[in-house]
């Protein structure tokens, strides 16, 4: 008898924007309500299978569980490295309420026991069963499960079991999917469902050689108003813990080396790689002059208390923070700060503010982050400074993309996407720019060059817009009024 998934199309929807693979299909390989609660049978029927997703059924119309990057395996014992392994939550009480947790461990991220079901995390954040438990066919039965959300997942969230499963891991059914192509139907869908057409694209790019270095070359000879005592714009860079902030900076210093650069630390840690205020420079060569331009990184946003505090961030837009700054959660920056620069001009400000964020998290953003992000643009706001967002990790989002990075204008999730950052912070969708940064690549490619410089190259625009706007109170030396310190 073939198995019914309980899983619905709005579920599988979510989980293919979480997986970056807008065409996936979902191939249930096993179902414990009718072939029981077994670690055995789950082995079975779901080892050295691929990656693969576990979906839980409680007792309290809860559906959970979490996405297995590596493939399981019938060991004795052995802890797996999946780095882009994740915990969800679909439905919170028979309401669809979308909540990803993502992994913030790099060595304990499965494990692997013929004597346990689907088991995630260093604390078994989620272990779905252990032992034996007969199929309960629409009754609920405890099959040993286990949650211990914030040990490998979801740390620094500020959730636990309760706000993953409602604390109860009492099922009604646990079901393991394989993950493959969906099924395209004979109109042509999915991908005429994804794609817009060619020559249909919602922003017009050419892919070419000649492109890349003629942007190359225009973010080379960037200038700011002449006539100003400003000879460098300052770009301040803001985003969550893993975002691409960082990375979007070695993005760009790779294109002027010549070879992909990591000058500045990046990578996927739970924590801020950046503990320092770093105002780095572009050289055109090796040697030469540096760039009129400067891209200043902060360190990055975090849940909990920990992270860029955003009572540091007044000092950082007026130019007070010295570089190398070292940032402290225990003191705020202050006058009293080592190497403060109280007499900060219009050359130290911040000209413009690049808030990068993760395309995969947009749409499941904790509030509270995204409350974050609120605050800095209407700060910036305040004081005229204008903002854009960096949506990076393109790749990730779309297949289509992730094959051939010039379908990025013609991806229509990613246009859903600039959307919906642009409702939710108020944004022109024309001030967001969709970015891939190097990450696995070890040479230079074009078309990551091509939407890095075309997107530096309007920050720089917008940096001399209000370079522009502010020419009047640089006349004048009358750079009081521009302080609003909060």
């Amino acid at each position: 008898m073939a198995l019914k998934k309980r899983l619905t199309e709005e579920d599988e929807d979510q989980l293919r924007e979480w997986l970056g693979k807008p065409d996936a299909g979902f191939e249930l390989l096993f179902k414990a309500s009718t072939q029981g609660y077994n670690p055995a049978t789950f082995h079975q029927l779901c080892d050295n299978k691929g990656p693969t997703v576990t979906v839980a059924y409680n007792a309290i119309g809860w559906v959970f569980g979490g996405y297995a990057s590596q493939p399981w395996t019938s060991k004795g014992g052995a802890w797996v490295i999946a780095p882009e392994s994740f915990l969800f939550r679909l439905s919170n009480a028979n309401k669809f309420d979308p909540l990803k947790f993502p992994n913030g461990t790099t060595g304990h991220c499965l494990y692997h026991h013929q004597g346990y079901g689907p088991t995630f995390g260093g604390g078994h954040d989620f272990s779905a069963f252990t032992g034996t438990y007969a199929a309960n066919n629409a009754n609920f039965v405890n099959a040993g499960g286990h949650g211990n959300i914030g040990t490998s997942y979801g740390v620094g969230m500020g959730h636990n079991i309760n706000s993953f499963c409602g604390g109860n891991l009492n099922y009604l059914d646990v079901e393991v999917y394989s993950i493959g192509k969906r099924e395209v139907k004979e109109d042509g869908e999915p991908i005429e469902k994804m794609m817009l057409q060619e020559g249909k694209e919602w922003r017009k790019v050419h892919w070419s050689d000649e492109e890349r270095e003629r942007l190359k070359q225009q973010v080379a000879g960037y200038k700011p108003r002449p006539g100003m005592s400003v000879s460098q714009a300052n770009v301040l860079l803001v985003g969550q813990v893993g975002s691409g902030k960082s990375s979007f900076f070695n993005t760009i210093n790779s294109i002027y080396k010549g070879r992909v650069s990591s000058q500045a630390m990046a990578g996927s840690q739970p924590h801020s790689l950046t503990t320092r205020y770093r105002t780095y420079e572009v050289r055109g060569e090796r040697g030469g002059e540096t760039l009129c331009f400067r891209l200043c990184d902060t360190m990055g946003l975090e849940d909990a208390n920990t992270g860029l505090d955003l009572d540091d961030l007044p000092y950082l837009l007026d130019g007070n923070v010295p570089d190398r700054y070292q940032f402290n959660a225990a003191v705020n920056i202050s006058p009293a700060t080592p190497g403060f620069k109280n007499m900060a001009g219009m050359k130290d400000r911040t000209h413009c503010v690049a808030l990068a964020l993760d395309i995969c998290n947009i749409s499941v953003m904790p509030q509270g982050a995204m409350d974050k992000i609120k605050t800095i643009y209407n700060k910036a706001l305040k004081r005229g400074i204008p903002s854009v967002v960096l949506l990076t990790k393109v790749d990730k989002a779309c297949e289509f993309v992730a094959d051939d990075l010039t379908l990025v204008y013609r991806s229509r999730f990613i246009l859903e996407k600039v959307q919906e950052v642009s409702e939710k912070l108020g944004l022109p969708e024309y001030h967001i720019f969709p970015v891939q940064n190097y990450s696995k690549q070890t040479c230079l490619d074009n078309q990551i060059d091509i939407m890095a410089l075309s997107a530096l190259a309007q920050i720089l625009g917008f940096a001399d817009d209000y370079l522009d706007e502010h020419y009047e109170a640089l006349a004048t030396e009358n750079l009081e009024k521009l302080n609003v310190k909060e």
